[in-house]
């Protein structure tokens, strides 16, 4: 079902002379895309010598690009037009090189998957500039994990669709394409996602980055998860060290923060100043690629809700086109700022339980210029004051109009 969309997406831009490039956390269906992709070929009477698909993730006796590049070439030597699906390509040394000849080469349409985007980008950049184009596959958003469990999404008053419980579901397992396969067992599904993480952490960071020390990079991980959507400050960094019997210097821990954002796990979020139109380089917020792989990082022992749902809010702007951004606002801060071609909106979240700390949440959304459309999202209704929407959590993730 999810990967419908998406293969509807693909097909836009197919035949663009360009490089399409498919990337997304490990467990978001890249792979399984690229397989509809070959059958929705087949299917137009694309013949399969056409195709050449090569997932480099259970290939082991290609090495480097001249391999690639001779390989490829000899199969489609005597072909007028050849479809090339590669899947997990950064196995491969200096890939890039053997796309270059490729795309400039032969009568080919390319298309790479692999979960880091950086990596793939800054290396295809160089060399084809302006030929690329990104389709970025995320989790399931809450719409498609109900759509998932076969619910009637016009009839979610009914007695079945016990909406509270439904939430509280897919904030503590997440939207990983394979969790639907499942029935709601939490034993089950949290085996399922620490084998994800598990391997995630294996493949798309240990071994392609060449971690030194794993440990410290879980342990640096667990703490993004323990502070999920909060400033990531030095003092608090030091302090959870020292907890953990860890020593780190200042260089090591920005490498691995570096590194665990491209690998796209965690994402680190810009902060914004919006008086000043300025970045400000410091105590920047990270969130996860998925909330089900985050509560993994914590053994599910630490059901953090208000947490999980900024989370979420983060992962549906994403989902919608927005860039987002950590905002400050004078001596203030907010929650989202989120910026697309078409509107700018302010996101605060109120944390459930605390509708008294709703004057506080509001104070820097009225310093704001009427052109930026401020939210609140609340797990119940809740009276807002001038020009701010007050929106339920429910509401924001079922309705995508509710701007």
């Amino acid at each position: 079902m999810k990967n419908n969309v998406y293969l509807n997406e693909l097909l836009k831009l197919k035949n663009n002379f360009s490089i399409k490039l498919i990337t997304g956390v490990r467990g978001t269906g890249k792979l399984k895309l690229l397989g509809e992709f070959v059958d929705y070929l087949k299917s137009n009477g694309v013949d399969e010598s056409n195709i050449i698909f090569m997932d480099f993730e259970n290939t082991e006796h290609l090495t480097d690009f001249q391999e690639l590049y001779s390989y490829v070439n000899k199969k489609i030597e005597n072909l007028d037009y050849v479809y090339l699906l590669f899947h997990g390509i950064q196995k491969i040394r200096d890939w890039e090189k053997a796309i270059n000849a490729l795309f400039l080469g032969t009568p080919s349409e390319i298309y790479i998957a692999d979960s880091n985007e950086k990596l793939l980008t800054e290396k295809l950049i160089q060399m084809l500039p302006n030929n690329c184009d990104v389709l970025k596959l995320y989790p399931l958003s809450f719409t498609e994990y109900l759509k998932s469990l076969s619910l009637d999404l016009n009839d979610l008053d009914s007695p079945e669709s016990d909406m509270d419980t439904l939430l509280k579901n897919y904030l503590c397992f997440g939207g990983m394409p394979i969790m639907s396969k499942y029935p709601m067992d939490e034993n089950v599904l949290e085996r399922l996602l620490a084998g994800l993480l598990y391997e995630s952490l294996l493949k798309d960071v240990v071994i392609k980055y060449s971690i030194r020390n794993p440990y410290l990079l879980q342990c640096i991980m667990k703490f993004l998860a323990l502070n999920s959507g909060k400033s990531i400050k030095l003092k608090c960094l030091d302090d959870y060290f020292v907890s953990v019997g860890q020593s780190v210097t200042s260089f090591t821990l920005d490498n691995y923060l570096n590194i665990i954002n491209e690998s796209e796990i965690f994402k680190k979020i810009p902060r914004y100043d919006l008086k000043k139109s300025v970045f400000v380089n410091a105590n920047e917020c990270f969130y996860c690629a998925d909330s089900g792989l985050c509560n993994a990082l914590l053994d599910f022992n630490s059901y953090n809700e208000t947490a999980l749902i900024k989370n979420v809010v983060y992962l549906e702007l994403m989902r919608q086109g927005y860039d987002v951004y950590s905002p400050i606002i004078g001596t203030m801060t907010a929650d989202f700022f989120a910026v697309s071609n078409e509107k700018e909106l302010c996101l605060q979240v109120l944390p459930a339980g605390e509708e008294d700390s709703l004057t506080k949440i509001l104070r820097p959304l009225h310093k704001l210029p009427d052109n930026v459309d401020k939210v609140v999202i609340s797990r119940n209704p809740v009276r807002t004051k001038k020009n701010v929407k007050n929106i339920t959590v429910i509401d924001f993730l079922l309705n995508n109009d509710w701007h």
